[in-house]
Formats: structure tokens, C-alpha cells, sequence
């Protein structure tokens, strides 16, 4: 994303934020509108429950529309959602588990982070055995490295935003970054000779 392309995203958002937080309607469905199919897709990387995740989004706009005014201004209305959301979503899920011992948080096989990214890369691609390769190579990184790598690619979050939502330490986000794109590197490089 180029330098000017931020700056006008962020003065949007501001802007956009402002509106809302003084009651305005429209704003606060431009929100909404831009931002809800993100959180869906990453709140199927937590749970493959539709109810659950439409559940968790509703509450969290709901309680943005009624505090509103309380809320600090943001220049990444994006960053703010998905924070909010994964707490919220990660609360609700831990209370559920408590009640009904079937909910796994992260377990490899519910994480799914790849699916957003693997689709842009193949659209870039559109090479059949690439997808097939990313698919393997992205099993290979843990639950955090697919979630930081969602994070930062598909969603333009810097590292200290995603050690925010993720509760890390930036230099844990830039090492587990690090890795995993070395890991993603020697994979599709041996894949592709």
C-alpha cells in the first residue's frame, strides 16, 4: 500500500470515526459496511460457528454504536474492530467452553487463516500447483504464525497493532513473522524448482 494511499486511509478513518462518535447514522453503517466481511473471516479462523461469530461482531458494534461518544478517536477503524472482536469472541468462546467441553481455541484444525491469503496469492498466480503447495506449506506454520501472517497481509496491520490484538510483545510478532515467512520461503522455493 503505497505512503499517500495510507495517509488518505487514515484520514478516512479519522474522519469516518468522528462522524460516528457524534451520533452520525451513516457513518456508522460505512463502518460496518467496510469492515464486516473482515471480521467474519476472522472469526472463522476461531470457530466455525456462524451463530457464534455473527453473535460476537453484533455485540461488539452494538456496544461501539452505545458508548460511542466514550470511545478514544482511531486512525484505523480496521485495528480497533479486530482487536475488539477477537476479545470478545475469544471471552465468549473460553465462557463456552467452560459450560460445554467441546470448543477448542486454536487447535490446528480449526485455524484457518490461510484461506484468505491463499486466495490472493493464487488469483495473483492462478497456478493450480501453487495453490496446492501453499495449502501444505501453510500447514506447516503453527496457529500464531498463521494468525500474525493474516494479520499483517490480509488485513495491513502493523506489528505493533497485531502484538496489541494478540497480547505480544513486538518483537515476538516481528520474530514469529520472521519465521514464518522463512518457512513459507524454503517451502514454495523447493517446491517451485
Amino acid at each position: 500500500m503505497s505512503l499517500l494511499k495510507l495517509l488518505n486511509k487514515e484520514e478516512d478513518d479519522f474522519h469516518l470515526w468522528q462522524r460516528m462518535k457524534e451520533g452520525d447514522q451513516d457513518a456508522f453503517d460505512q463502518i460496518y459496511a467496510k469492515n464486516i466481511n473482515h471480521l467474519v473471516r476472522y472469526g472463522h479462523s476461531f470457530t466455525q460457528d456462524a451463530s457464534i461469530i455473527d453473535d460476537n461482531i453484533q455485540e461488539v458494534f452494538c456496544r461501539v454504536w452505545q458508548r460511542r461518544s466514550e470511545l478514544k478517536q482511531t486512525s484505523s477503524i480496521r485495528y480497533y474492530l479486530l482487536a475488539s472482536f477477537r476479545n470478545e469472541l475469544l471471552k465468549d468462546i473460553r465462557k463456552r467452553k467452560r459450560r460445554v467441553l467441546i470448543w477448542e481455541i486454536f487447535s490446528e484444525s480449526s485455524v484457518n487463516f490461510n484461506a484468505s491469503l491463499e486466495a490472493t496469492i493464487i488469483q495473483k498466480e492462478s497456478q493450480e500447483q501453487l495453490q496446492k503447495k501453499l495449502s501444505h506449506t501453510f500447514g506447516k506454520l503453527s496457529s500464531r504464525q498463521k494468525e500474525i501472517v493474516y494479520l499483517k497481509y490480509y488485513n495491513e496491520l502493523t506489528f505493533d497493532e497485531i502484538g496489541e490484538i494478540m497480547d505480544l510483545e513486538k518483537k515476538a510478532v516481528y520474530n514469529a513473522m520472521s519465521k514464518a515467512m522463512i518457512i513459507l520461503r524454503k517451502e514454495l522455493d523447493s517446491g517451485l524448482e
